[in-house]
């Protein structure tokens, strides 16, 4: 659960959610329309009191919130992409240096 299900949802109706694949089949499917139904109420009355606000989408948080969500493998795929991503600038001006260097033989846009 989201931080947003904490804060709409009663403790109960979180019950409901964590129960809802042990009750009967018929009762899953009219449960499971009422909770989301309680969910889009909750979080439209959320939203009426508490106006949105955008989080700093630096790469720290953004990864504290991936955390819980994806695999332990695809996590540190999502590291390794936004730290290339974080040091583009460095790689950049790292490349642009050596190029600013004329190889011995090489001739102006053999590169």
């Amino acid at each position: 659960m989201t931080s947003l299900d904490d804060t709409i949802l009663p403790p109960e109706l979180k019950l409901f959610k964590i129960l809802l694949p042990f009750l009967p089949a018929d009762a899953q499917k009219v449960l499971a329309v009422f909770l989301k139904w309680t969910e889009l109420v909750g979080t439209v009355r959320y939203y009426e009191q508490n106006p949105p606000r955008q989080q700093n989408p630096d790469t720290e948080s953004l990864l504290k919130c991936l955390k819980d969500i994806l695999p332990p493998g695809e996590l540190s795929q999502m590291e390794q992409f936004m730290d290339i991503f974080e040091n583009m600038d460095q790689y950049r001006e790292m490349f642009e240096s050596f190029s600013a260097f004329d190889m011995p033989g090489q001739k102006e846009g053999d590169l």
